[in-house]
């Protein structure tokens, strides 16, 4: 499937995001006592960002969504919760994060193909390079419910180009 490998680079930023939040184990006595201080300080949740989530503020939602994706145990709802706030009034990152989730991929509950494809169209045109990368993938190759269409995968990987995604400029030179 084509969805995961552009999503690699996104989410192993994510994960290293997740992964700074935590600090390493060690032998010592009080390693219990760290180890449950930095898995509070991942489960909490900054006061202001919350905040300015909850106002509204498009960026803290998706943020929030981010933090509840990383963080261990992750929270997918919350996740859910919070991209889709922000990917409903138009925030390109948080619909390609959204489409991401509904691939089923971390929880197989959430694989929902429809709005996969919804909030990775969105995506797309609102200009995210690397939604416009997975949907050519998926025009290219005719997958997921997209028909087979190669001047429409071409389009999207030449947009995606043109905003320097080097994934998309591999794929024109690969498919002239």
């Amino acid at each position: 499937m084509a969805i995961g490998y552009p999503h690699a680079a996104w989410l192993g930023l994510l994960l290293m995001l997740g992964g700074c939040a935590s600090s390493p184990h060690d032998n010592s006595p009080s390693a219990p006592d760290k180890v449950e201080s930095a898995q509070a300080e991942t489960r909490a949740i900054p006061a202001d960002l919350q905040r300015q989530a909850n106002r509204g503020d498009l960026d803290s939602q998706f943020q929030l969504g981010s933090l509840y994706f990383v963080r261990q145990p992750k929270d997918l709802k919350q996740a859910e919760h919070w991209w889709k706030l922000a990917a409903d009034k138009g925030h390109a990152l948080a619909a390609v994060s959204l489409a991401f989730l509904y691939t089923g991929r971390d929880n197989p509950e959430l694989n929902n193909p429809p709005l996969m494809l919804k909030y990775l169209n969105q995506s797309a045109a609102g200009g995210n390079p690397m939604a416009q990368h997975i949907l050519g993938n998926l025009y290219l190759k005719g997958e997921q419910g997209v028909p087979h269409d190669p001047r429409q995968a071409r389009a999207l990987f030449l947009s995606a180009c043109q905003q320097n995604y080097t994934a998309s400029c591999e794929a024109l030179n690969q498919n002239p």
